[in-house]
C-alpha cells in the first residue's frame, strides 16, 4: 500500500513538473529563424533551406554533420544553416567561439565535429553577441535537444 502511494505521488511530482515542448506556430518560428540568417554556418547548395541548431560537441550533431556533409546528394538537395547552441552541461562555450572567430567557420566546424581536432577561444563581443542571438531564438523556439532541425517550406 506504502508503495503504491509513493510511485502514485512520485508519478504526479514527474508529470507535473515535466517541460512540455510546445511548438510556435510555422510563421513566427520561420520568422525568427530568419532574424539569425547572418550568423548561421552554411554547408550546401540546395534549393530547401534547413536550419539545425548544433552543439560541436554533442556525439549526435557529430553524427549528423558528419553524415550530411559526406553525402553529396544531401548537399545538392538541401542548404543546411547551422546555429551552434551550447548545451551548458557538455561546456561548448569556447569551441562555439572558435568555431564564429574563425575566418573559414565551415572549414572549423567539419574539422571540430568531423575530426574531432578541438579548438577553443574566449572569442570577442561580436562572437558573443552572436552566441545571445542564437540563445535567444532557441529558447523562444524552445529548442530542447541537438540537433534541432526545422526546414523551411
Amino acid at each position: 500500500m506504502i508503495k503504491t502511494i509513493f510511485l502514485t505521488l512520485f508519478l504526479i511530482t514527474a508529470v507535473l513538473s515535466a517541460k512540455e515542448h510546445r511548438n510556435l506556430p510555422y510563421d513566427v518560428s520561420a520568422s525568427l529563424l530568419q532574424s539569425i540568417d547572418n550568423d548561421a554556418i552554411i554547408l550546401g547548395t540546395g534549393k530547401k533551406v534547413v536550419y539545425v541548431f548544433i552543439d560541436p560537441l554533442c556525439p549526435h550533431s557529430r553524427k549528423f554533420v558528419s553524415m550530411v556533409s559526406k553525402t553529396p546528394r544531401m548537399l545538392s538537395k538541401y542548404q543546411y544553416r547551422f546555429l551552434l547552441y551550447s548545451i551548458p552541461r557538455l561546456k561548448s562555450t569556447d569551441v562555439v567561439s572558435a568555431i564564429y572567430s574563425a575566418e573559414n567557420s565551415i572549414e572549423i566546424l567539419l574539422r571540430i565535429m568531423i575530426d574531432k581536432k578541438i579548438s577553443s577561444s574566449y572569442g570577442n563581443e561580436k562572437t558573443r553577441a552572436m552566441v545571445d542571438r542564437i540563445s535567444k531564438v532557441a529558447e523562444t523556439l524552445n529548442v530542447y535537444k541537438r540537433p534541432y532541425i526545422f526546414i523551411i517550406k
